[in-house]
């Protein structure tokens, strides 16, 4: 793990979720956030996400995340980078009164494309919902890949824009032109700008998946102190058996291939039939599909050990250590467990981390480095405590 370690020193928040107007003080270890249910804990993991990524990867869309009955919302975020500080200020606000948000973003009071800021300051999420990979939709899967790569991969973030985009378009061509509304001459147009993108996109989430594979295995070789095997596959179009190509050109012409090879069944059915919108990761422990043989606290393991493998990829691929956000990922761990996660984690130990939970006492964590304990009641973030980081190795000695 790097020594280099990108945190968040100050967060100001106003008409964020249920954030009025709020600013925060983050410790650089471990940040432990304390409150009741519905009181916003998961809300300010949600915004340290969105500054990173511009958007949040928790709202269906982007007007969730503004305070109910406001017309804006503002993240500013105060970064600590090993190359230098940044603030990053994220403003969303409804165009016309309408459901429709509208975007601007700055970097030390300079506007700024979305893409000049992914990255910049790498996080590494967990929430329960992220429980659900395993035996849920490949969609929840292929999002934990796209979440990783928009931040290492500049030009992947930008051909996973534009997939999305040529996706929609052909899709609606498509649809016309099964209910006999337009021809179908523009449709090679279409096909020829969804391969390039798609070809791409989906080299790059088989190459991130190789890479995740030996991590994520042996995060679980920890988290179940040897007993368990994971295994992560890439898979071209759901559990098809095909497995991408990693390299982009390769890959473009497989799914060239394929899209000619069904192209009657594309028009008869007025939607696109591959492409990496399609595609899934299949996750095997012990050799079997694990959605039919993991038990719900070996989905909890799996999903764990996938983190612990995007923490190791990320500092390896930036050179920095990504900001942890654990969305009450104690809650269901023994205490062994919880202290090999945080142990492997890094958590506290030249590592952000902001950690929520329902309740701090009896969690042991004062040996994780320095400690800031906080408590959040209805949009309001107070600072309960702190163990410095000498006294917290003192205490785990």
């Amino acid at each position: 793990m790097t020594e280099a370690a990108c945190r968040v020193d100050r967060l100001r928040l106003f008409a964020f979720r249920n954030y009025a107007a709020e600013t925060i003080e983050l410790g650089p270890g471990l940040n432990v956030i304390a409150g009741r249910n519905a009181q916003g804990k998961t809300n300010l993991l949600e915004a340290v996400a969105t500054a990173a990524l511009t958007r949040s990867p928790r709202a269906a869309t982007a007007a969730d995340v503004i305070s109910w009955g406001q017309a804006a919302a503002h993240i500013e975020a105060a970064i600590h980078r090993p190359a230098a500080p940044v603030t990053i200020d994220l403003r969303l606000h409804r165009s016309d009164g309408s459901e429709r948000v509208g975007r601007s973003i700055s970097l030390d009071g300079r506007p700024r494309p979305a893409r000049s800021v992914l990255g910049l300051c790498p996080v590494v999420l967990f929430w329960p919902e992220d429980l659900l990979v395993v035996k849920g939709a490949p969609e929840a899967r292929r999002r934990l890949c796209d979440v990783v790569l928009a931040q290492l991969e500049p030009r992947t973030a930008a051909e996973m824009v534009r997939f999305r985009r040529v996706l929609e378009q052909r899709n609606a061509l498509l649809r016309r032109v099964r209910a006999g509304e337009a021809s179908a001459a523009p449709l090679a147009g279409f096909t020829e700008e969804l391969v390039r993108a798609g070809g791409w996109v989906r080299a790059a989430r088989a190459r991130l998946v190789a890479a995740l594979q030996p991590l994520a295995a042996e995060g679980l070789d920890v988290l179940s102190d040897g007993s368990e095997r994971l295994g992560l596959a890439y898979a071209v179009d759901g559990e098809s058996g095909e497995t991408a190509a990693t390299d982009p050109e390769a890959a473009s012409e497989a799914l060239a291939q394929t899209l000619r090879r069904r192209a009657g069944d594309e028009l008869a059915r007025g939607a696109t039939l591959a492409g990496p919108h399609r595609d899934d990761v299949v996750i095997t422990l012990d050799g079997r599909p694990a959605r039919a043989a993991a038990s719900q606290g070996q989905q909890r393991s799996i999903v764990l050990a996938w983190k612990l493998a995007e923490v190791r990829h990320v500092a390896a691929a930036t050179g920095t250590t990504p900001v942890l956000l654990l969305d009450d990922v104690l809650s269901e761990l023994d205490g062994e467990r919880r202290r090999r996660l945080l142990d492997e984690l890094g958590a506290g130990r030249g590592t952000q981390a902001l950690l929520t939970t329902s309740a701090a006492g009896g969690l042991d964590l004062e040996r994780h480095g320095e400690v800031r304990h906080m408590s959040v009641e209805a949009g309001r973030v107070s600072v309960t405590g702190e163990t410095p980081a000498a006294l917290a190795g003192a205490a785990g000695a």
